[in-house]
C-alpha cells in the first residue's frame, strides 16, 4: 500500500491540530477497536471489538496472542500511530514493545513527544538543535553508535536501564546504529 498510513488508537489523542493534520495527510486510516466510535474518517477497523459500541458491525480478530496495535502493524505498512497514550499502563508499555515485536518503522505520536524503533539498518533523523531526545535499550543492544547529540556513543553495548536518558541534539542530523537488539529512540516534537 502506498501513501501515508495512520493507526488511531482509543487512548488519549494528541492536540486536535496534530491529529487533524495526520488524518489529512493520510491515504489510509486504521481505527483500533473503540477508536472507530470516536471519529468517522477511518478506512478499516482492526481489533477484537471488545470496546466498540456495536461489535456486530465489524469483523473481529479474536487472536488474543497480539494486541490490537500489533494486529494492525503486522498486517499493514504503517507510518504513524496516535492514541496510545493514557489509559491502562499495560497498554502504554505494550505500544513500545509492539514496535519491536512487529519490526515496524512506524512512529508513535504522543503529546509533544515521538518514539520509534531503531532497526538494525540504523536511523538518521533531522531535528532542530537543542531538541531533547533519548535512547532506551530493551534487553541488550550491541555496539550502539550515537552521533549528533551532546552525549554520544561509539560502539558501546547498552542494556535495559536509564543509560541514554536526558540527551540533547547538538547537530541537525542525529545518526544511530547498532549491531542487534531492541533500541527505542524518543524525541521532543510538536509537529509531524
Amino acid at each position: 500500500m502506498s501513501g501515508f498510513t495512520l493507526v488511531v488508537g482509543n487512548g488519549d489523542w494528541p492536540s486536535e491540530k496534530l491529529i487533524e493534520t495526520l488524518i489529512e495527510k493520510s491515504n489510509f486510516i486504521i481505527a483500533l477497536d473503540g477508536a472507530a466510535d470516536r471519529f468517522t474518517q477511518w478506512d478499516i477497523v482492526v481489533g477484537d471489538m471488545d470496546s466498540v459500541k456495536n461489535p456486530e458491525l465489524y469483523d473481529s480478530d479474536k487472536n488474543y496472542d497480539n494486541s490490537d496495535l500489533a494486529k494492525a502493524l503486522n498486517k499493514y505498512d504503517v507510518d504513524a500511530v496516535v492514541g496510545v497514550e493514557g489509559g491502562r499502563l499495560d497498554h502504554r508499555l505494550a505500544a513500545f514493545t509492539t514496535l519491536f515485536e512487529t519490526k515496524t518503522d512506524a512512529i508513535l505520536y504522543f503529546e509533544k513527544w515521538r518514539a520509534c524503533r531503531v532497526g538494525i539498518e540504523g536511523l538518521e533523523i533531522e531535528l532542530e538543535k537543542n531538541t531533547r531526545c533519548a535512547i532506551f535499550a530493551f534487553g541488550k543492544v550491541a555496539k550502539v553508535t550515537l552521533s549528533g547529540t551532546k552525549y554520544e556513543l561509539s560502539g558501546e553495548d547498552i542494556h535495559t536501564g536509564s543509560r541514554g536518558l536526558g540527551n540533547l541534539s547538538i547537530e541537525s542530523k542525529i545518526s544511530i546504529s547498532h549491531n542487534g537488539g531492541d533500541l527505542l529512540f524518543i524525541w521532543e516534537a510538536d509537529g509531524l
